[in-house]
């Protein structure tokens, strides 16, 4: 788009814990780009470190991040042999606990964007992947984030469907007519994991490697989990 045919792949995540359903995502994603005709050069997983908005359900996110962030490296992995691609094709990226020192702000996807658009090299776009659950609805949860022009301005919104979640097409159909780039991608299927049910049951004391083999978990984050595990602290 815009005559830009290199791009670099974004994923931003609370990986809290990072799960299968994350990796088969960017996974089937990057494939069905490249069919479109997307090169992507790079792509990036981008765990949040204080996420908006700031309130006492969140605050143990700064305290975990250095798991989180372990766990995305390993996920990257994961990717990467998925994808049949050098380790370095796929990175976990620690730019938002940059963004956040010093301040008690929280990370905004807008500002990440910038300065990862900065930080490319010139003529390379961005393509900003989520799944269906931020355009569903009657008031999509995208068009209430901080500074939502800007964030379609820097990247071309690719959007992976998840169950439950239709697309609100009068706001997609909206963004594209003031110029946003989109690409809806039906053919990305993955399992209904959520951060919020593996992370219950990780409390509940049930094994990691007990929710690999039930698919929820790759085997590398499980092994993870098993030793260093933040949510029986």
């Amino acid at each position: 788009m815009g005559g830009v045919t290199n791009y670099r792949l974004v994923f931003g995540l609370s990986a809290d814990p990072v799960h299968s359903g994350h990796v088969e995502m960017v996974v089937q994603s990057t494939l069905r780009l490249a069919e479109r005709g997307f090169g992507i050069v790079d792509v990036l997983l981008v765990p949040v470190y204080r996420r908006n908005p700031v309130g006492s359900a969140k605050e143990r996110l700064p305290s975990s991040y250095r798991h989180r962030l372990a766990m995305c490296r390993l996920a990257a992995q994961e990717i990467a042999e998925r994808l049949a691609a050098p380790q370095a094709y796929v990175r976990a990226s620690a730019l938002e606990a940059a963004l956040a020192q010093n301040r008690r702000q929280p990370n905004y996807t807008a500002e990440t964007l910038a300065l990862l658009k900065l930080r490319s090299k010139p003529g390379t776009g961005l393509i900003f992947l989520i799944s269906s659950e931020l355009v569903a609805g009657p008031n999509p949860q995208l068009a209430r984030w901080y500074r939502p022009e800007l964030i379609l301005r820097l990247a071309i919104l690719a959007i992976c469907p998840r169950p439950g979640y239709g697309v609100n097409q009068r706001f997609v159909a909206a963004i594209k007519e003031a110029g946003a780039g989109v690409v809806v991608l039906p053919q990305v299927v993955t399992s209904d994991v959520a951060s919020t049910d593996v992370r219950r049951l990780l409390k509940a004391g049930h094994s990691p490697l007990a929710l690999a083999r039930r698919g929820w978990l790759t085997p590398s984050v499980a092994r993870f989990l098993q030793t260093h595990n933040p949510y029986l602290v």
